[in-house]
């Protein structure tokens, strides 16, 4: 017996919406307050979006986000911020951030490449800025770095 009448992919997708919106109160609080805890918590609430809508990019975006910037994980980042650029290229903030994650983990050459893709795409005048700033840097440290200058 269905309780619901609304069809099972309607139902799924508000599932997947509902703890999405409850992650990105975790990470607001999270934000507002400095707590960890609610950073973790953002992150489960995440995972069990994905768990209904598994094609979610959005949320593989703000979760590899939250693993290099917040949780110091930024080899689930780049997992994550992958996913995120496959399942939607139009994501390019995915391409900006999974850079930095790479330079977290001092994968330099990587980290070069991504953030010179998210400049042939990238937009906001701030992150192509830092881009660029970057790039520069992180050639230094890159035996043979190839820089489009």
């Amino acid at each position: 017996m269905k309780l619901l009448s609304i069809p099972e992919k309607l139902f799924k997708a508000l599932m997947a919406h509902s703890y999405y919106l409850i992650g990105i109160v975790h990470r607001y609080i999270g934000n507002s307050r400095g707590v960890r805890w609610e950073y973790e918590a953002a992150i489960d609430a995440f995972t069990r979006a994905l768990e209904w809508k598994p094609d979610f990019a959005q949320i593989y975006l703000d979760r590899g986000i939250l693993y290099w910037r917040e949780i110091d994980h930024p080899r689930k980042a780049i997992h994550d911020l992958t996913t995120a650029m496959n399942l939607d290229p139009r994501l390019v903030e995915a391409q900006f951030n999974r850079a930095i994650a790479h330079q977290q983990l001092r994968e330099y050459a990587e980290a070069i490449a991504d953030f010179q893709a998210y400049l042939a795409v990238g937009e906001h005048p701030y992150w192509r800025e830092h881009a660029e700033s970057m790039i520069r840097e992180l050639s230094e440290w890159v035996p043979n770095a190839e820089v489009d200058r």
